[in-house]
């Protein structure tokens, strides 16, 4: 029982029942045929690269725990909610880099970190129910969800779906009041330091990650565009120029990259086009067509 209690310290019974959901659906799959379909996912957690980035999700993050230790705010029991917030917020944003198609991106990414969402979020996980019910709740809510969003594909199925809407939106509503009522009348005894740090911790690692989302999505474009100009020609001499002339003129401004990427023309290779200046003028916000010629 004292194991049981510390968890219970530790974990609430919202995310003790996820856990337990998600251990119960791991050894399903791989008590069954399923577990092939893992074989793909292993491949990729095993690759060199996801290894090289993780690691450095890692250092990052550590990073980031030592500058809110040396501030006072860090608390060890933050720790589980800087490992929730990796396997859910921090990989999405790792594995939708290349969504990021301008600054507006990370912009966006900001504003939504600290929405009134965040609030919502969580006084509805401050208070769960009882382990046994959100043992029953939390798989009945994924159902409804993932049926809804399958019911949503045919316009057949348009009152199905938007009666499961109204169920999802009535259950939603329910835990959202009984959160915020529990959390009416419980008001001195959460308003401590420690839940204000987990109201914030979120939005802040989310905000302090933006920077590392930034150079990777910079380092993964210039990877992949770098790969496909040596295709682009058998002229290595001006492949290799043109890959200095990108660096200089871009160097960390992703939407001037992003705008080579996008304007440039492989018949510069062979014509008597000045690479640098047509890098320089296609790397512009409005561009016209360059005839510049040495």
């Amino acid at each position: 029982m004292t194991i049981w209690t510390d968890i219970q310290a530790i974990l609430n019974n919202r995310e003790i029942s996820l856990l337990l959901w998600l251990a119960v659906i791991v050894l399903v799959v791989l008590l069954s045929k399923l577990r092939r379909s893992l074989v793909p996912i292993v491949k990729i957690l095993k690759s060199k690269m996801f290894l090289i980035v993780f690691s450095l999700i890692g250092v990052y993050l550590f990073g980031i725990i030592l500058l809110l230790k040396n501030l006072e705010v860090w608390q060890t029991s933050n720790l589980k909610d800087v490992l929730f917030w990796l396997f859910s917020v921090g990989l999405i944003l790792v594995f939708k880099i290349n969504d990021a198609n301008s600054n507006t991106y990370f912009k966006g990414i900001f504003l939504s970190a600290i929405k009134w969402t965040i609030i919502l979020e969580f006084i509805v996980n401050l208070y769960s129910f009882s382990l046994l019910n959100e043992i029953i709740i939390q798989p009945v809510l994924v159902f409804l969800v993932l049926t809804q969003a399958v019911a949503e594909i045919d316009d057949k199925n348009k009152v199905v779906s938007k009666f499961l809407q109204n169920i999802i939106a009535i259950a939603g509503l329910s835990i959202f009041c009984y959160s915020l009522y529990k959390t009416l009348i419980n008001f001195e005894s959460i308003l401590t330091f420690q839940n204000l740090v987990s109201f914030l911790l979120p939005s802040t690692i989310t905000i302090l990650f933006i920077p590392f989302v930034y150079f990777l999505a910079l380092y993964s474009t210039y990877e992949s565009y770098f790969i496909h100009l040596d295709f682009m020609t058998v002229k290595k001499d001006k492949v290799k120029d043109t890959k200095k002339h990108i660096l200089r003129i871009a160097n960390i401004n992703l939407n001037k990259l992003l705008r080579i990427k996008k304007n440039f023309e492989k018949r510069v290779f062979y014509d008597n086009t000045e690479l640098k200046d047509y890098v320089q003028a296609i790397s512009k916000n409005h561009t016209s067509k360059f005839n510049g010629r040495i």
